[in-house]
């Protein structure tokens, strides 16, 4: 087992829809996430995202889901790893600040994640 496996005590649940996530200081978006669950997530970003930072983000479907909501929160920038892309990034997040009814909104959009994608594979298995 990994360091990286050992330090998580939540699995990372994939996402099938995009979601963006987007600097509340700048309007900028920062990146889309690659996996998450209530504690953090992986993202993939541009070389502007800096390790050891705090953001102020909202997470935002890019395609418009009727259902979900835009979840806001604040995120510690934990570290970032060259892609092989010259201006992407891998960057781990932790959430560190996250409002009650935010965090019912990620719960919600992480549920309904899950949900349709557990849905396709049942639908890929029967197929």
């Amino acid at each position: 087992m990994s360091a990286d496996n050992e330090r998580r005590r939540l699995p990372r649940l994939q996402l099938d829809l995009q979601v963006e996530l987007v600097d509340q200081a700048s309007g900028e978006t920062l990146g889309v996430l690659v996996n998450v669950h209530l504690e953090g997530f992986l993202m993939m970003g541009g070389l502007t995202l800096k390790p050891d930072h705090l953001y102020t983000v909202e997470l935002r479907p890019i395609t418009p889901v009727p259902s979900l909501e835009p979840v806001t929160l604040t995120m510690d920038c934990l570290w970032t790893r060259a892609m092989g892309q010259q201006d992407r990034v891998w960057a781990g997040c932790q959430i560190v600040d996250l409002a009650p009814d935010e965090k019912q909104k990620l719960a919600a959009m992480i549920e309904q994640f899950t949900h349709e994608a557990a849905e396709e594979e049942q639908h890929q298995r029967m197929a």
